[in-house]
C-alpha cells in the first residue's frame, strides 16, 4: 500500500459559489435561469482516474479574492446555500419555477438540508434528495473540482488533495497520530452548489418514516503548525499561541460515515447507507424536464462527501504536558478533556471581548509532531466565525491569560454535576453533551495554567471505588473476596492503604486503584506508586472515567487479569 508524508499541505481550492439571497423563506416566481441540464459528466474508472489540471486563469477573481478574505465576505456572501422546491403549475418550456427556495449558511446547510434530510416549509414536508443549481454548468464545475477526503478513523483528524496528489480509496499513516492506514479511505469530496426536493416525491410522507441522519464536522484544521521559534509567543510554560490565517474544512461524510450515492447526470443524490438502488439503474430526474424526464443512471458514484471550506482568523494554541499527564490521541478521556476546554475557552474569548455567543467557536486536534503522537501536545484552536475573519481571534490571543482564567473560573464556579448550560452545554454542542465534563476540563486548565498536577476530588474518588468494588464482588461470583482502604506495613514504604484488594481461590493478589483520567496509568498516591515498584504487589490502575462510562469494561479488565477461571 502506497505510502505518503502526513506534513504536506494542500493547496487552497476556489470557492466559485454565487450569492443566492438570504435566508428567508420566500416563494419565487419563475424567472430564474434554464435548470441545470449541462452535458453528462464523465466519472473516471476506478483504475485510472482522470487528473484535470487546475488553471488559475479559469478562477473568477472575484471569487476568488472573496475566498481569500481580500474583499469583506459578510457584503458578499458566497457561502449560501438554497433548498430548491419546484413548482410544477408554473413551469413552462426549460424555465423551471420554484415555489420556495430558503437559503442558509453552507456550513448550516450541509446539516440541514443534508441528502435524506427532511425540511420543513409552510407547513409541508419536503425531503433533500438532489444536488441542484437553476445556473447552468454550476453543478457540473462543482463535480469538475471535487477532491479526495481523508479522515483519521481514530483521533478524526481531516483534510483534502486534490485529484493529482491521491487516489480513491487510499490509506495513509496518520500525520496527526500516527495511527497506522488510519488516514481515510480517500473518497471524494464536493461543495454542493444548492439542495433540491426532487420533483417527483409527494411532499406529504408519513409521520412514521425517519429521516436518515447525518451532521457535518465542526470545522477543521488541516494546515500544520508555524515550526519551532519566534513565531510561538509563550501564554503560560505550557501553552503557547501563534495567530495565522489559515483553511478551515466543514464536512459531512453521510449517515453511519458512508458518504453518499450521487447520479452525475441529474444530481440525483441519497445516503449510501440506506440507499434504494434506484440510482443504479434508470430512475426520474429530480427536475422538471418535459423532454427527458428519466435520467440513464450509468454515471453513478458511491461514498462522496460533502464539505465547504473558508479562511479565517485562527488562533492556534499549543497545550504541553509532561508525564505522568497526557492527551493520547483516540483516548476518550482526551477528548473529553479537549473538547470540555475548547468550549470553556470560546464562551471565555467572548465573554472577554464582550462578543455575541458563538461569534468565536473552538475545536481540538493531535498537534502535527511527534509529541503529539505520544500525548504530550494538544492544540486548540479558536477561530472566527464571521465570514472571512473579524479580529476577533487576534484579540483573543492578546488577552489570551484573561480568556484562560475566564474559562477556569467558569468551570470551577458551576454547581453542576460534569455540564449544564450554565457552563459549557449549548444547541450548536448538543451532540456532544456526553463529551463536556467540567471536572476533568477544569483539571486541565488548572494544569496548563498553575502547574497543578490533576488530581481527583475525593467525592468522584470514593465513588468510583465503591462502585467498582462492588461490581468485582457481584462478577466475581464467591470466587474472588475484595476488600477496600485495608492497611499494610511495608519496609521502607511504611503504611500503605490499600483501595481496592482482590484476592482469588488460589491466593493470588491484585491491589487496584482509581486513577484520575488525564494521568490514567498512574496512581495520585506517591506510596501506591512504590508499593507497585519495590513489593510483590501487583497494581491495576483504573481512570475514573472507565468506571463512571464503562463499568462493565472495567471489571471485566480486572478479572482477565487473574487469567482463566478468576
Amino acid at each position: 500500500m502506497r505510502k505518503r508524508s502526513g506534513g504536506r499541505r494542500p493547496g487552497d481550492a476556489s470557492a466559485s459559489q454565487p450569492n443566492r439571497g438570504g435566508n428567508d423563506v420566500h416563494p419565487v416566481a419563475g424567472t430564474e435561469p434554464a435548470a441545470d441540464t449541462s452535458a453528462p459528466i464523465e466519472v473516471p474508472a476506478e483504475a485510472g482516474e482522470e487528473r484535470p489540471a487546475g488553471d488559475a486563469l479559469q478562477q473568477n477573481l472575484l471569487d476568488r479574492l472573496l475566498y481569500k478574505g481580500v474583499l469583506p465576505r459578510y457584503a458578499f456572501p458566497t457561502d449560501v446555500a438554497t433548498f430548491y422546491v419546484f413548482d410544477l403549475g408554473n413551469t413552462r418550456g426549460p424555465m423551471p419555477a420554484f415555489r420556495f427556495t430558503p437559503s442558509q449558511g453552507l456550513a448550516i446547510a450541509l446539516s440541514q438540508y443534508a441528502p435524506g434530510k427532511e425540511v420543513w416549509i409552510a407547513n409541508k414536508r419536503y425531503t433533500s434528495g438532489a444536488l441542484y443549481s437553476p445556473i447552468k454548468g454550476e453543478r457540473a464545475r462543482a463535480w469538475q473540482q471535487r477532491k479526495f477526503y481523508y479522515e483519521c478513523s481514530n483521533c478524526h483528524y481531516a483534510r483534502t488533495e486534490s485529484l493529482a496528489e491521491g487516489h480513491r480509496g487510499e490509506r495513509l499513516d496518520c500525520p496527526a497520530c500516527g495511527a497506522r492506514d488510519a488516514f481515510g479511505e480517500a473518497r471524494y469530496w464536493i461543495r454542493p452548489p444548492g439542495f433540491a426536493h426532487p420533483v417527483y416525491v409527494n411532499e406529504d410522507t408519513s409521520p412514521d418514516d425517519q429521516p436518515a441522519r447525518s451532521y457535518a464536522t465542526r470545522a477543521k484544521l488541516e494546515a500544520p503548525a508555524p515550526p519551532e521559534g519566534a513565531a510561538w509567543i509563550e501564554v503560560t510554560p505550557r501553552v503557547r499561541r501563534h495567530y495565522m490565517r489559515e483553511r478551515l474544512l466543514v464536512t459531512n461524510a453521510g449517515p453511519l460515515h458512508d458518504g453518499y450515492s450521487y447520479c452525475t447526470l441529474c444530481g440525483r443524490i441519497e445516503p449510501s447507507a440506506v440507499q434504494s438502488g434506484q440510482l443504479s439503474g434508470p430512475h426520474r430526474k429530480p427536475y422538471p424536464d418535459e423532454r427527458a424526464p428519466e435520467c440513464p443512471g450509468a454515471r453513478t458514484t458511491h461514498g462522496i462527501c460533502l464539505g465547504m471550506d473558508f479562511i479565517t482568523d485562527i488562533l492556534l494554541l499549543s497545550l504541553r504536558v509532561e508525564p505522568p499527564v497526557r492527551l493520547a490521541p483516540g483516548f476518550l478521556p482526551t477528548e473529553v478533556a479537549l473538547r470540555t476546554v475548547s468550549e470553556a475557552l470560546a464562551r471565555a474569548s467572548c465573554d472577554v471581548l464582550e462578543l455575541e455567543p458563538g461569534e468565536v467557536q473552538a475545536d481540538f486536534r493531535a498537534a502535527l509532531t511527534t509529541e503529539g503522537q505520544s500525548g504530550l501536545e494538544a492544540e486548540v484552536y479558536l477561530y472566527d466565525t464571521l465570514p472571512g475573519g473579524a479580529g476577533f481571534a487576534r484579540l483573543a490571543g492578546e488577552r489570551a491569560g484573561e480568556v484562560f482564567n475566564a474559562a477556569l473560573a467558569a468551570l470551577d464556579g458551576c454547581d453542576c454535576d460534569v455540564s449544564c448550560y450554565k457552563c459549557l452545554r449549548s444547541f450548536k454542542n448538543k451532540f456532544e453533551h456526553d463529551r463536556l465534563d467540567r471536572h476533568i476540563g477544569g483539571d486541565l486548565l488548572r494544569y496548563l495554567i498553575r502547574g497543578t498536577r490533576p488530581v481527583l476530588a475525593r467525592s468522584r474518588l470514593d465513588r468510583a471505588r465503591e462502585t467498582l468494588a462492588e461490581d468485582l464482588r457481584r462478577q466475581g461470583g464467591g470466587r474472588l473476596t475484595v476488600e477496600c482502604d485495608t492497611s499494610v506495613d511495608v519496609p521502607t514504604i511504611g503504611r500503605v492503604v490499600l483501595p481496592i484488594l482482590v484476592t482469588n481461590t488460589n491466593g493470588q493478589r491484585r491491589v487496584v486503584c482509581i486513577t484520575h483520567p488525564l494521568t490514567a496509568a498512574t496512581p495520585s498516591d506517591e506510596k501506591l506508586e512504590a508499593l507497585a515498584e519495590f513489593t510483590p504487589f501487583v497494581l491495576d490502575p483504573v481512570h475514573e472515567f472507565k468506571v463512571r462510562r464503562n463499568l462493565p469494561r472495567a471489571t471485566r479488565d480486572v478479572l482477565a487479569a487473574f487469567g482463566p477461571g478468576a
